[in-house]
């Protein structure tokens, strides 16, 4: 296979695969806040399957509710302390927690630490063009600190004119309260989607292990009325060539996490150091499910020490459910 391609932004075209550095991206800030939006996907490398977006940021104010009648939107934080509402709920999530937030889901979020990066991904791509629209090209290394602008010459009439043209309906009258304590209630994926999202804490829900790999869902199809999938994936190069080391193309499924591997591309993975971990987006069940499907039921807390047998066999009886070959 040829090498992967390096880039600082997304090629803009679906087919080509490539790889970006950490903090890189399309960048784009919002006039007066303390964040900086990067588009690591956008529906031009996805046929508006989805988009994905990273965002770093410093402590500033929620950013205000409202709700989207098709966009599905998540939460999955990386560093620092990402506050996050929907309908009647809200936790502050910390490294390694997640929150899906379906259609028709009242919510907000705010930045809440001295540095504070997240990932969203954008159900369907296209929907990102809305930061295009409001937001200014960013240039800095991290993100802006200290824009003392007028909101209400900058970024309100903006506003205004957003609601208009993209899916985003606010919803002013819902008064502002604090996040919640965690219950106990985001250990486990609902399965089903429905208004009002859900929470996960990290590191919680069921896990797979394939050849040394673990696999744990934060969103499966089942979660997401059969529109995308999100899996984390932990592994080692100490056990390199143990688990699914065979390149897989799948013929309607968009892959990013790993970098961006589109549908027809053939790809495989593996770890290259002591401890590596990928979150795994993909417009449906993708390699997240095929792993699920193939591996064994996992309760330890990080990568095995020894690799255990898994389902090698099933791997060619499932290329026709999911819709993949192997190379």
């Amino acid at each position: 296979m040829a090498p992967v391609e390096h880039r600082t932004t997304p090629p803009g075209k679906t087919g080509q695969a490539y790889v970006l550095p950490c903090y890189t991206g399309e960048l784009w800030t919002i006039p007066t806040s303390n964040s900086t939006m990067r588009l690591l996907v956008t529906g031009k490398e996805t046929d508006n399957a989805f988009a994905i977006v990273g965002t770093g940021g410093t402590y500033d104010k929620p950013i205000g509710f409202h709700y989207h009648k098709e966009a599905h939107d998540v939460f999955l934080c990386i560093q620092g302390k990402l506050n996050v509402w929907a309908n009647d709920k809200a936790r502050s999530l910390l490294p390694g927690d997640f929150a899906s937030v379906p259609p028709g889901t009242i919510h907000q979020y705010q930045v809440d630490s001295h540095h504070t990066e997240f990932i969203g991904l954008i159900i369907p791509g296209g929907w990102e063009e809305f930061f295009r629209f409001i937001g200014e090209p960013y240039a800095g290394p991290l993100f802006p600190t200290n824009d003392k602008r007028n909101p209400f010459e900058v970024l309100i009439p903006k506003l205004m004119a957003a609601t208009e043209k993209f899916d985003m309906i606010p919803v002013k009258e819902k008064e502002q309260f604090d996040p919640q304590p965690w219950d106990g209630s985001e250990s486990a994926l609902p399965g089903k989607c429905e208004i009002g999202g859900y929470y996960l804490k990290a590191g919680k829900g069921e896990k797979w292990v394939v050849g040394g790999t673990v696999v744990r869902a934060l969103a499966r199809r089942e979660e997401t009325r059969g529109k995308f999938s999100i899996y984390e994936v932990e592994a080692s190069a100490v056990h390199a060539g143990k688990g699914l080391v065979k390149a897989l193309r799948f013929q309607e499924t968009h892959h990013a996490g790993f970098g961006g591997c589109w549908r027809g591309t053939k790809w495989s993975f593996g770890a290259k150091s002591a401890y590596a971990r990928a979150y795994v987006f993909a417009n449906g069940g993708g390699l997240g499910e095929v792993l699920t499907k193939v591996g064994v039921k996992y309760e330890e807390v990080v990568v095995p020490n020894e690799v255990g047998n898994w389902g090698e066999s099933k791997v060619q009886t499932l290329a026709e459910e999911l819709k993949f070959t192997v190379v």
